[in-house]
Protein backbone atom coordinates (compact mmCIF):
# COMPACT_ATOMS: atom_id res chain seq x y z
CA UNK A 1 0.00 0.00 0.00
CA UNK A 2 1.26 3.54 -0.70
CA UNK A 3 2.89 5.34 2.24
CA UNK A 4 4.06 8.90 2.84
CA UNK A 5 7.60 7.74 3.58
CA UNK A 6 9.87 5.11 2.03
CA UNK A 7 9.11 1.51 2.91
CA UNK A 8 12.00 -0.43 4.43
CA UNK A 9 12.96 -3.54 2.48
CA UNK A 10 15.22 -6.10 4.18
CA UNK A 11 17.46 -8.44 2.17
CA UNK A 12 18.75 -11.66 3.75
CA UNK A 13 21.61 -13.77 2.43
CA UNK A 14 22.66 -11.17 -0.12
CA UNK A 15 25.09 -12.47 -2.71
CA UNK A 16 25.85 -11.47 -6.27
CA UNK A 17 22.27 -11.20 -7.52
CA UNK A 18 21.28 -9.27 -4.40
CA UNK A 19 23.65 -6.47 -5.36
CA UNK A 20 21.49 -5.67 -8.38
CA UNK A 21 18.40 -5.55 -6.19
CA UNK A 22 20.15 -3.32 -3.65
CA UNK A 23 21.16 -0.93 -6.44
CA UNK A 24 17.63 -0.71 -7.83
CA UNK A 25 16.11 -0.21 -4.37
CA UNK A 26 18.59 2.60 -3.70
CA UNK A 27 17.60 4.25 -6.97
CA UNK A 28 13.92 4.29 -5.99
CA UNK A 29 12.46 7.12 -3.86
CA UNK A 30 9.82 4.72 -2.53
CA UNK A 31 12.10 2.33 -0.64
CA UNK A 32 14.98 2.21 1.80
CA UNK A 33 17.05 -0.93 2.21
CA UNK A 34 18.74 -2.83 5.02
CA UNK A 35 20.72 -6.06 4.86
CA UNK A 36 20.66 -9.02 7.23
CA UNK A 37 23.90 -10.97 7.58
CA UNK A 38 25.59 -13.44 9.90
CA UNK A 39 28.86 -11.53 9.70
CA UNK A 40 30.62 -8.44 8.43
CA UNK A 41 32.66 -9.98 5.63
CA UNK A 42 30.71 -8.14 2.92
CA UNK A 43 30.18 -4.93 4.84
CA UNK A 44 32.47 -2.74 2.69
CA UNK A 45 30.29 -3.07 -0.41
CA UNK A 46 27.24 -2.03 1.60
CA UNK A 47 28.83 0.76 3.63
CA UNK A 48 30.16 2.35 0.45
CA UNK A 49 26.50 2.65 -0.57
CA UNK A 50 25.30 3.65 2.90
CA UNK A 51 23.33 0.44 3.36
CA UNK A 52 23.04 -0.58 6.99
CA UNK A 53 23.96 -4.21 7.77
CA UNK A 54 22.23 -5.87 10.74
CA UNK A 55 23.94 -8.92 12.21
CA UNK A 56 21.63 -11.84 12.95
CA UNK A 57 21.85 -15.52 13.76
CA UNK A 58 18.56 -16.03 11.87
CA UNK A 59 16.69 -17.24 14.93
CA UNK A 60 13.08 -16.05 15.17
CA UNK A 61 13.72 -13.63 18.08
CA UNK A 62 16.72 -12.10 16.29
CA UNK A 63 14.88 -11.64 13.02
CA UNK A 64 11.71 -10.27 14.57
CA UNK A 65 13.69 -7.78 16.64
CA UNK A 66 15.41 -6.37 13.55
CA UNK A 67 12.30 -6.34 11.36
CA UNK A 68 10.19 -4.67 14.04
CA UNK A 69 12.72 -2.02 15.09
CA UNK A 70 13.40 -1.06 11.44
CA UNK A 71 9.67 -1.11 10.50
CA UNK A 72 10.47 -3.46 7.63
CA UNK A 73 7.52 -4.13 5.33
CA UNK A 74 9.08 -6.72 3.01
CA UNK A 75 11.77 -9.37 3.46
CA UNK A 76 13.60 -10.63 0.37
CA UNK A 77 15.45 -13.87 1.06
CA UNK A 78 18.29 -15.31 -1.00
CA UNK A 79 19.10 -17.93 1.62
CA UNK A 80 19.81 -21.42 0.32
CA UNK A 81 20.10 -24.60 2.31
CA UNK A 82 23.56 -26.30 2.31
CA UNK A 83 22.70 -27.99 -1.00
CA UNK A 84 21.44 -25.09 -3.14
CA UNK A 85 20.18 -24.90 -6.68
CA UNK A 86 21.44 -21.70 -8.24
CA UNK A 87 19.08 -21.62 -11.19
CA UNK A 88 15.33 -21.65 -11.05
CA UNK A 89 12.82 -21.71 -13.86
CA UNK A 90 9.37 -23.26 -13.98
CA UNK A 91 8.58 -24.15 -10.39
CA UNK A 92 5.88 -26.61 -11.35
CA UNK A 93 8.64 -28.99 -12.51
CA UNK A 94 11.67 -29.29 -10.25
CA UNK A 95 14.58 -31.61 -9.42
CA UNK A 96 14.05 -34.25 -6.76
CA UNK A 97 16.14 -32.59 -4.04
CA UNK A 98 13.66 -29.69 -3.85
CA UNK A 99 11.37 -32.04 -1.92
CA UNK A 100 13.74 -31.76 1.04
CA UNK A 101 15.50 -28.44 0.41
CA UNK A 102 12.55 -26.24 -0.57
CA UNK A 103 9.13 -27.76 0.04
CA UNK A 104 9.14 -27.84 3.87
CA UNK A 105 9.61 -24.08 4.08
CA UNK A 106 7.07 -23.47 1.32
CA UNK A 107 4.57 -25.57 3.23
CA UNK A 108 5.20 -23.43 6.30
CA UNK A 109 4.52 -20.29 4.27
CA UNK A 110 1.30 -21.71 2.88
CA UNK A 111 0.09 -22.41 6.40
CA UNK A 112 0.73 -18.82 7.60
CA UNK A 113 -2.20 -16.85 6.24
CA UNK A 114 -1.01 -13.62 7.89
CA UNK A 115 2.14 -13.57 5.73
CA UNK A 116 1.93 -12.54 2.08
CA UNK A 117 4.66 -14.15 -0.01
CA UNK A 118 5.73 -15.04 -3.52
CA UNK A 119 8.42 -17.20 -5.12
CA UNK A 120 10.26 -15.04 -7.67
CA UNK A 121 11.54 -16.92 -10.73
CA UNK A 122 13.84 -15.66 -13.47
CA UNK A 123 14.88 -18.67 -15.54
CA UNK A 124 18.62 -18.48 -16.24
CA UNK A 125 20.55 -15.38 -15.31
CA UNK A 126 21.55 -13.80 -18.60
CA UNK A 127 24.66 -12.32 -16.96
CA UNK A 128 26.42 -15.67 -17.30
CA UNK A 129 26.82 -14.84 -21.00
CA UNK A 130 28.94 -11.82 -20.00
CA UNK A 131 32.67 -11.52 -19.21
CA UNK A 132 33.26 -11.61 -15.45
CA UNK A 133 34.21 -7.92 -15.27
CA UNK A 134 30.87 -6.91 -16.77
CA UNK A 135 28.58 -8.32 -14.07
CA UNK A 136 28.22 -8.86 -10.35
CA UNK A 137 27.54 -12.53 -11.05
CA UNK A 138 30.57 -14.78 -10.59
CA UNK A 139 31.22 -17.29 -13.40
CA UNK A 140 30.01 -20.85 -12.86
CA UNK A 141 32.26 -22.83 -15.26
CA UNK A 142 31.09 -26.34 -15.92
CA UNK A 143 27.55 -25.52 -14.81
CA UNK A 144 26.32 -22.84 -17.18
CA UNK A 145 26.53 -24.26 -20.73
CA UNK A 146 28.52 -21.32 -22.14
CA UNK A 147 32.04 -20.56 -20.90
CA UNK A 148 32.79 -17.13 -22.29
CA UNK A 149 36.27 -16.89 -20.73
CA UNK A 150 37.26 -20.26 -22.18
CA UNK A 151 35.33 -19.52 -25.38
CA UNK A 152 33.56 -22.86 -25.54
CA UNK A 153 30.15 -24.35 -24.87
CA UNK A 154 28.84 -27.65 -23.54
CA UNK A 155 25.20 -28.13 -24.48
CA UNK A 156 22.98 -30.61 -22.73
CA UNK A 157 20.86 -32.22 -25.40
CA UNK A 158 20.68 -30.66 -28.85
CA UNK A 159 20.89 -26.98 -27.90
CA UNK A 160 17.45 -26.46 -29.48
CA UNK A 161 15.56 -26.84 -26.19
CA UNK A 162 13.78 -23.58 -25.33
CA UNK A 163 15.13 -21.75 -22.28
CA UNK A 164 14.43 -18.34 -20.77
CA UNK A 165 16.92 -15.88 -19.32
CA UNK A 166 16.83 -12.51 -17.58
CA UNK A 167 19.67 -10.09 -16.84
CA UNK A 168 20.49 -9.25 -13.23
CA UNK A 169 19.68 -5.56 -13.59
CA UNK A 170 16.21 -6.37 -14.88
CA UNK A 171 15.71 -8.85 -12.04
CA UNK A 172 16.45 -5.99 -9.64
CA UNK A 173 14.04 -3.67 -11.41
CA UNK A 174 11.37 -6.37 -11.40
CA UNK A 175 11.75 -7.02 -7.67
CA UNK A 176 11.44 -3.30 -6.94
CA UNK A 177 8.28 -3.10 -9.05
CA UNK A 178 6.82 -6.09 -7.22
CA UNK A 179 7.57 -4.52 -3.83
CA UNK A 180 5.19 -1.73 -4.79
CA UNK A 181 2.35 -4.04 -5.85
CA UNK A 182 -0.85 -4.22 -3.79
CA UNK A 183 -1.00 -8.03 -3.86
CA UNK A 184 1.11 -10.96 -5.01
CA UNK A 185 0.55 -14.32 -6.62
CA UNK A 186 2.26 -17.35 -5.10
CA UNK A 187 4.61 -17.68 -8.09
CA UNK A 188 5.98 -14.68 -9.96
CA UNK A 189 7.87 -15.01 -13.25
CA UNK A 190 10.05 -12.63 -15.23
CA UNK A 191 11.95 -13.35 -18.43
CA UNK A 192 13.95 -11.10 -20.70
CA UNK A 193 13.93 -13.55 -23.58
CA UNK A 194 12.90 -17.06 -24.60
CA UNK A 195 15.50 -18.64 -26.86
CA UNK A 196 17.82 -21.61 -27.31
CA UNK A 197 21.51 -22.05 -26.61
CA UNK A 198 22.10 -22.62 -30.32
CA UNK A 199 20.59 -19.20 -31.03
CA UNK A 200 22.57 -17.62 -28.18
CA UNK A 201 25.84 -18.94 -29.63
CA UNK A 202 25.03 -17.27 -32.94
CA UNK A 203 24.55 -13.96 -31.12
CA UNK A 204 27.92 -14.34 -29.36
CA UNK A 205 29.71 -15.35 -32.56
CA UNK A 206 28.26 -12.36 -34.40
CA UNK A 207 29.29 -9.93 -31.65
CA UNK A 208 32.81 -11.30 -31.14
CA UNK A 209 33.48 -12.22 -34.77
CA UNK A 210 34.66 -15.79 -34.28
CA UNK A 211 33.13 -19.26 -34.08
CA UNK A 212 32.66 -20.91 -30.68
CA UNK A 213 33.45 -24.64 -30.31
CA UNK A 214 30.40 -26.54 -29.06
CA UNK A 215 30.24 -30.03 -27.57
CA UNK A 216 27.20 -31.94 -26.37
CA UNK A 217 26.23 -34.11 -23.43
CA UNK A 218 23.53 -36.54 -24.46
CA UNK A 219 20.28 -37.35 -22.72
CA UNK A 220 21.57 -40.89 -22.17
CA UNK A 221 24.68 -39.56 -20.40
CA UNK A 222 22.56 -37.33 -18.19
CA UNK A 223 20.27 -40.22 -17.29
CA UNK A 224 23.29 -42.37 -16.43
CA UNK A 225 24.55 -39.67 -14.06
CA UNK A 226 21.14 -39.35 -12.44
CA UNK A 227 21.03 -43.07 -11.79
CA UNK A 228 24.63 -43.54 -10.65
CA UNK A 229 25.99 -40.31 -9.12
CA UNK A 230 26.75 -40.60 -5.41
CA UNK A 231 28.46 -37.22 -5.02
CA UNK A 232 25.88 -34.50 -4.30
CA UNK A 233 27.40 -31.85 -6.59
CA UNK A 234 27.48 -34.30 -9.50
CA UNK A 235 23.88 -35.32 -8.82
CA UNK A 236 22.77 -31.68 -8.50
CA UNK A 237 24.37 -30.86 -11.84
CA UNK A 238 22.75 -33.88 -13.50
CA UNK A 239 19.35 -32.85 -12.19
CA UNK A 240 19.79 -29.33 -13.56
CA UNK A 241 20.96 -30.83 -16.86
CA UNK A 242 17.75 -32.85 -16.93
CA UNK A 243 15.78 -29.63 -16.39
CA UNK A 244 17.60 -28.03 -19.34
CA UNK A 245 16.81 -30.85 -21.73
CA UNK A 246 13.20 -31.13 -20.57
CA UNK A 247 12.65 -27.38 -20.99
CA UNK A 248 11.92 -26.85 -17.30
CA UNK A 249 14.23 -23.82 -17.12
CA UNK A 250 11.95 -21.83 -19.39
CA UNK A 251 9.47 -19.70 -17.47
CA UNK A 252 5.89 -20.47 -18.63
CA UNK A 253 5.43 -17.91 -21.36
CA UNK A 254 1.70 -17.18 -21.13
CA UNK A 255 1.77 -16.65 -17.37
CA UNK A 256 5.02 -14.67 -17.52
CA UNK A 257 3.65 -12.27 -20.14
CA UNK A 258 0.40 -11.87 -18.20
CA UNK A 259 2.34 -10.99 -15.07
CA UNK A 260 4.59 -8.67 -17.05
CA UNK A 261 1.52 -6.63 -17.93
CA UNK A 262 0.12 -6.86 -14.40
CA UNK A 263 3.25 -6.10 -12.35
CA UNK A 264 6.03 -4.96 -14.65
CA UNK A 265 4.49 -2.73 -17.28
CA UNK A 266 7.06 -0.02 -16.47
CA UNK A 267 10.03 -2.40 -16.77
CA UNK A 268 11.57 -2.92 -20.21
CA UNK A 269 13.38 -6.24 -20.15
CA UNK A 270 16.55 -6.59 -22.22
CA UNK A 271 17.23 -9.44 -24.60
CA UNK A 272 20.62 -11.11 -24.88
CA UNK A 273 22.03 -9.10 -27.79
CA UNK A 274 20.91 -5.84 -26.20
CA UNK A 275 22.54 -6.79 -22.89
CA UNK A 276 25.81 -7.72 -24.58
CA UNK A 277 25.96 -4.39 -26.36
CA UNK A 278 24.92 -2.47 -23.23
CA UNK A 279 27.68 -4.19 -21.24
CA UNK A 280 30.40 -3.11 -23.68
CA UNK A 281 30.67 0.21 -21.82
CA UNK A 282 30.29 -1.20 -18.30
CA UNK A 283 32.92 -2.65 -15.95
CA UNK A 284 32.14 -3.84 -12.42
CA UNK A 285 35.67 -4.78 -11.37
Amino acid sequence: MPTTHPQTIALAGVGDLGKYICEELLASPHFSVIVLSRGKQKEKWFTERQIRVHTTDYTVPSLLSILETTSTTTLISFINDPTPARRLGNLSREPDYYATSRQPFRNTLRARKEVEWTLFNVGWLMDYFLPARKTWMKPVPGKFPVDLEGWSALFRGSGEEVQSWTCGKDVGRGVVALCGADEWESHTYVAGEWSTFNAAIKVLEKLYGRPMPVSHRSWEEIQHSLANSRDFEALELAQVEEMMVMGYLACPKEKTLRQREKYFSNVRFMGLEELLRFAEGVDFV
